[in-house]
């Protein structure tokens, strides 16, 4: 094995799982959020939400008379076309990712930039909230070619009272896949005499202090707004230390990021007025009892225990707290949720544009509607049809077939039937002829595709997706799974969670290992990652060995090393949403290719892999990661919605 600590200077990227386990539950690495992007929308809305309840924490929501907010880093660059704004707004509402009605989002921005006030934590029980003056345009800061430490994905968010003084500051990071790097609240006890001039508070210098997020051991291992309501490992990961021993370095990271003014401030970690966890699953939870750092010691772990990859994640998943009722119903409801989003895919108005100023052309509708004509379940000429799919089957009462009006008859109608002619380009009068217009059917590649282009059509339209890891890779594995259950599976209910359960477990090998990050690791950390664990899930469902999973996975990531995020516009559209359908036919095919080989034969492990994507990632120029600076981002003859200057 290369040295571990040459191989983490050398990338830059701290890596977890050269130090402790790489086990995070499955219910953070899959969870349930809007669109379009978990780094740049849900995230966002999740450390709003955790900023404001560190404000009620501190006795401080009351106080606040204004709120500032800085973006930086790739946030800045991309933020407006992933709809930044809005998400990291409603979150200082206290709005809730999982649950906020996904039309009420953009209503509710506009009101905000109209009225110019914020309610801070409008969402919280007992109407705690308190509105604030809010000017968009001069409150919401874009810092354009300036990166906080840590993270290329960085917020500063402060807050004043009513004299204009400093009442409390943080540095937040939204670190991939709707992880939120939550380091310490800065509060200031006393009003200093230069309060009215903050520029150093609202400003940085861009650079890299040499640390990883992870390193302030907060919101890393788990997506809770308030700490104390992730338990055990789920809270701090195995081999981080205390609250009371990481103090001391969360305070050299704020001074470094605040500037000498910090000093003045006095830090608190999120939720430690509740650190003595009462809850009753805080209190069952313990270390995994199959803690796993790489690959290895997970084939290792299910030879040593005769468990599959599934059973061994369904077991740790115990050690959180969660019953097996609990995992259970949390997995049928993730799949319940990406079964949704298909399904509002395909029934989407035909030719209706996404959100955004590139008026990009729904696809699914179409797709769907050619590739199940014939079938009475989808006659969805006016989009009715598919409609009544999502109807409960008690309302179904009339069962007989669809009568055809007398006005189908009518010489307009008929012609519809009528087989279009057929154009050729080309002469007639050569040596070659030119070929007739025709279409391979392939009915698995064409299901897999129109899945996973309907999922994220539904994702660029903000509507609500499993982050699976990612939003901006989110169509691959639901696309896979619907697949298996649709046209592979006997026994769904095993499959499903079997698909999840190994997916996640091959997800925590790079969120310990290497990155979900696109602003750290371009689009290698999202649809790679994605297409690696969906390729070991389907090959897991198949009856696949513990070494032919990981085969797959390996297989799956290999192919997609070097991948960049250039999204045109800042929009996470395209390349995106055609990239997670060419990525869910790539997983099919990484998982067919290790079933049909010799298992533990292949010359690249899933761990060579995980290494050699870290150091592409680190070896990435910034421009292709996620900041739309370069690549198809500026080929394309297009704009991009935010004015980005040079850096």
């Amino acid at each position: 094995m290369q040295n571990q600590d040459f191989d983490q200077d050398s990338t830059g990227m701290y890596s977890e799982a050269d130090h402790e386990h790489a086990v995070i539950s499955t219910f953070d690495l899959f969870s349930i959020g809007i669109g379009p992007s978990s780094s740049h929308t849900v995230g966002p809305m999740r450390a709003g939400a955790i900023f404001v309840a560190d404000l009620v924490e501190a006795g401080l929501l009351l106080k606040v008379d204004r709120i500032i907010v800085h973006l930086y880093g790739s946030l800045a660059l991309t933020g407006e076309g992933h709809m930044t704004p809005s998400a990291l707004l409603l979150g200082l509402e206290s709005a809730d990712v999982e649950t906020v009605d996904t039309s009420y989002v953009p209503k509710r921005f506009d009101e905000i930039k109209a009225t110019k006030k914020l309610f801070l934590g409008h969402g919280l029980p007992g109407n705690t909230g308190k509105e604030v003056s809010f000017n968009y345009e001069r409150d919401f800061v874009w810092k354009w070619g300036q990166k906080l430490p840590l993270h290329s994905n960085g917020m500063r968010l402060t807050v004043y009272d009513d004299q204009g003084d400093v009442l409390a500051t943080n540095d937040m990071f939204s670190v991939g896949g709707g992880f939120v790097v939550n380091g310490a609240l800065s509060i200031s006890p006393t009003s200093s005499p230069d309060s009215n001039d903050r520029s150093d508070l609202a400003s940085a210098e861009p650079g890299d202090s040499g640390h990883h997020p992870a390193d302030l051991a907060e919101n890393i291992y788990y997506k809770e707004t308030h700490r104390a309501n992730a338990a055990g490992d789920r809270r701090t990961g195995s081999g981080v230390k205390n609250f009371n021993n990481t103090t001391e370095k969360t305070d050299n990271l704020l001074e470094d990021t605040l500037g000498s003014s910090s000093g003045t401030m006095s830090p608190v970690i999120s939720g430690t007025a509740d650190v003595d966890v009462t809850s009753e699953r805080a209190t069952k939870s313990q270390q995994p009892p199959y803690p796993f750092s790489d690959a290895a010691s997970l084939l290792n772990l299910c030879h040593k225990h005769q468990l599959t990859i599934a059973q061994l994640v369904f077991e740790n998943e115990k050690s959180f707290g969660y019953s097996e009722n609990d995992i259970y119903r949390k997995l049928f409801r993730l799949w319940g949720v990406m079964d949704s989003s298909i399904l509002e895919g395909v029934q989407a108005p035909r030719d209706s544009t996404l959100p955004g100023s590139l008026k990009l052309h729904r696809r699914a509708p179409a797709l769907y509607s050619r590739l199940t004509r014939g079938l009475y379940s989808s006659q969805n000429d006016n989009d009715k049809g598919l409609k009544s799919l999502a109807q409960p089957s008690s309302a179904k009462t009339d069962t007989s077939l669809p009568s055809v009006p007398d006005t189908a008859l009518s010489q307009g109608q008929v012609s519809l039937w009528r087989r279009q002619t057929q154009t050729v380009h080309g002469s007639f009068d050569h040596p070659i002829m030119p070929s007739p217009s025709r279409r391979t059917t392939l009915a698995a590649m064409d299901y897999l595709t129109v899945y996973a282009i309907a999922v994220n059509e539904t994702n660029a339209a903000g509507g609500r997706i499993v982050t699976a890891p990612t939003n901006g890779a989110a169509g691959i594995i639901p696309a896979v799974l619907k697949y298996v259950v649709e046209f592979v599976s006997d026994d769904p209910e095993r499959d499903i969670a079997t698909f999840l359960l190994t997916a996640a477990a091959i997800g925590m090998l790079y969120k310990r290992g290497a990155t979900i990050s696109a602003a750290e690791g371009g689009c290698m950390a999202e649809v790679g990652v994605a297409c690696s664990m969906a390729a070991g899930a389907f090959a897991a469902c198949m009856g696949a060995k513990p070494e032919t999973i990981e085969q797959a996975a390996e297989i799956g990531i290999e192919h997609n090393l070097g991948l960049t995020c250039d999204p045109i516009g800042g929009l996470v559209q395209a390349p995106c949403i055609e990239r997670n359908a060419l990525g869910a036919v790539k997983a099919i095919s990484s998982a067919n290719l290790a079933l049909s080989g010799d298992s533990g034969t292949q010359k690249v492990r899933l761990d060579d892999a995980i290494r050699a994507m870290r150091l592409t990632a680190k070896g990435m120029r910034d421009e292709f990661k996620e900041t739309s600076l370069s690549g198809l981002a500026t080929s394309v003859p297009f704009k991009i919605p935010v004015s980005v200057p040079d850096c």
